[in-house]
């Protein structure tokens, strides 16, 4: 109870810190690549999937995933900033397309922040994946190492990054448990983050930049890879 109360006080404060640059919500939408036949990649989650902190659409994790796969791609981005688990499940997988080559689900962050119990995350997450179009390959992320950004104070860092490793431990049994692909965030890009959290973070010093969206596309095309090679 007293960690949960130190969070949600710590977290009031880090709403204060540095802001963004005002500006328009990136449209990640269409075609990156060439001409030619394309595949399509729907994804879902959270502001790291919507763009958050990139400098431009170019630089958001979805376009540089589909950058680096070296064929043409048709992306649907139904991510949206703020959104938790609940509101992927209730707003944004019954949109994805059902030709969907591949779909990619990116959220927990906000969960930890809004101190979802372990409980209902594991529930709504499980019904997110249990709505995906039968049979399309889905690669899960798990969550970034949310004891890395400093514009959290201790030990609102020290328990965000102890809440987020417990629920990305749920994220990685539920994909495990279906054969979906799951990424590990916060182990293949948490170190460089802190190693040099003023050029892999946004001026927000919350959000990756574009070279940490680069670090985190790192990490996922492999994935994506190899789902689309189901």
């Amino acid at each position: 109870m007293v960690g949960a109360a130190v969070l949600a006080l710590e977290a009031a404060r880090a709403r204060r810190g540095p802001q963004l640059p005002d500006q328009a919500t990136f449209d990640l939408d269409g075609r990156v690549g060439g001409d030619g036949p394309s595949i399509a990649i729907a994804w879902l989650g959270d502001s790291t999937a919507s763009g958050v902190g990139a400098s431009s659409a170019d630089g958001a994790l979805p376009r540089q995933v589909a950058a680096a796969l070296g064929r043409p791609v048709e992306l649907t981005v139904l991510a949206v900033s703020g959104a938790t688990v609940s509101d992927v499940a209730d707003q944004q997988v019954g949109d994805v397309p059902k030709d969907a080559d591949v779909v990619v689900v990116d959220v927990g962050c906000n969960d930890v922040t809004h101190l979802t119990k372990v409980g209902d995350f594991r529930r709504r997450y499980e019904e997110v994946l249990d709505r995906l179009p039968d049979g399309v390959p889905t690669v899960v992320l798990g969550l970034p190492d949310m004891g890395a950004p400093i514009r959290l104070a201790q030990p609102l860092r020290l328990i965000a990054g102890e809440r987020a490793g417990t629920l990305d431990r749920q994220i990685s049994e539920l994909a495990r448990r279906r054969g979906f692909r799951y990424v590990d965030i916060a182990g293949r890009t948490g170190p460089p983050f802190r190693r040099e959290p003023g050029r892999y973070f946004s001026a927000d010093l919350y959000h990756p930049s574009d070279e940490g969206y680069a670090l985190w596309a790192d990490a996922v095309v492999p994935a994506v890879r190899s789902a689309l090679e189901d």
